[in-house]
């Protein structure tokens, strides 16, 4: 499994002519970084390194691949996680999709699978997605709604609402104010404040800060999906 996050890495840096001649609509290649930032909470991080590519098979079919790669500080666990997209273009503004992945986290195996929407309405973008969860028995619920409004043409605001809903476990919630600076290389900063809220655990301050490069004009048309990349600090 380990060979499969460097390969799949290497492949979104290669240029897009390179993987598909006018096939490949864009890919991504970053590093993410979520933390808990209250007093003796601070230790407890989430650090990824993330890759996409989405390839169309016509204007109006694509599949996109993620792989990431999860370091979390505090309990030093490790998370690996593989998701794929089937992306419906409806047109140029509306996409609809479902998604099937598989996750390694902290030796635990997984699967998650749910469907998504995104839709541009100009200088707002809105994308929400529905996730299953298997986990042996403990399953899980994970519903996300996110929202971006460009300022500029470089620079965009945001927010964010995730709930995850245990079988059996913690419920949480967490809401984040969004930033996004845009260079004309490809090079995206993103940043975000916000609240996690369990219900075993007192309401906590969060930061998150990712940096990765756009390939393809936009990059892909999805955001990352599994518990993996829900859990904030651990």
């Amino acid at each position: 499994m380990q060979k499969i996050v460097p390969l799949a890495l290497v492949a979104a840096l290669l240029p897009v002519s390179v993987l598909a001649e006018g096939s490949v609509r864009g890919a991504e290649l970053g590093f993410s970084w979520s933390g808990l930032a209250e007093g003796q909470q601070r230790h407890k991080n989430n650090l990824a390194l993330e890759g996409a590519v989405e390839y169309g098979f016509t204007p109006g079919f694509a599949a996109q691949l993620d792989v990431a790669q999860h370091h979390f500080t505090n309990s030093n666990d490790e998370a690996t996680n593989v998701t794929l997209h089937a992306i419906g273009h409806v047109n140029d503004g509306f996409a609809v999709g479902g998604f099937l992945g598989h996750e390694w986290v902290g030796g635990n195996h997984m699967e998650h699978y749910g469907l998504e929407a995104t839709h541009d309405f100009g200088l707002l973008t809105v994308e929400g997605n529905a996730t299953l969860l298997k986990n042996d028995g403990n399953d899980a619920t994970i519903l996300g709604l996110d929202g971006r409004y460009a300022l500029t043409d470089a620079l965009s605001l945001g927010g964010r609402v995730e709930t995850v809903n245990a079988d059996h476990g913690s419920d949480t919630t967490a809401f984040d104010a969004t930033v996004g600076y845009a260079m004309p290389s490809g090079v995206k900063i993103d940043g975000s404040l916000g609240l996690v809220d369990g219900n075993q655990s007192d309401r906590e301050l969060t930061l998150g800060l990712g940096v990765k490069l756009l390939m393809g004009g936009n990059g892909v048309t999805f955001g990352k999906r599994g518990l993996s990349q829900s859990i904030i600090g651990n």
